[in-house]
């Protein structure tokens, strides 16, 4: 796996991982003012939105178990797509959800940001 495919790949998993821990600050770091987020309903919610839903538990993930990964690369931007299962409470339902994730990725400098990401069902 090349040098920026292993960004990408971490800079994703410490998304995850800051989702399931709360980490409300390492979130706001990775993710720029105008992050989107489209979930699997069609619905586009900014980062502020989101990311006081997971600090006030309307959104909570315990855990994200990626099935399968590809990364794309063309220039200075990426495509990251992930197949997985995600253990979370949203508005009060909790569930195992098998979802694709699509995140889109800028380059800047030697490193890799997320620019918005589309959540659909598997």
């Amino acid at each position: 796996m090349s040098e920026d495919k292993q960004k990408i790949l971490a800079v994703f998993n410490q998304i995850n991982d800051a989702m399931i821990n709360k980490d409300i600050e390492t979130l706001n770091t990775f993710l720029s003012d105008d992050y989107a987020s489209v979930h699997m309903t069609g619905y586009r919610q900014s980062k502020q939105e989101w990311l006081e839903q997971i600090e006030n538990e309307e959104m909570n993930y315990f855990k994200t178990i990626p099935q399968k990964t590809k990364i794309t690369i063309h220039g200075n931007k990426a495509i990251l797509i992930c197949d997985a299962k995600i253990d979370a409470r949203i508005y009060g339902f909790r569930n195992t959800w098998s979802m694709k994730t699509e995140m889109h990725f800028d380059k800047c400098g030697d490193n890799w940001y997320p620019v918005n990401a589309i959540a659909t069902s598997n």
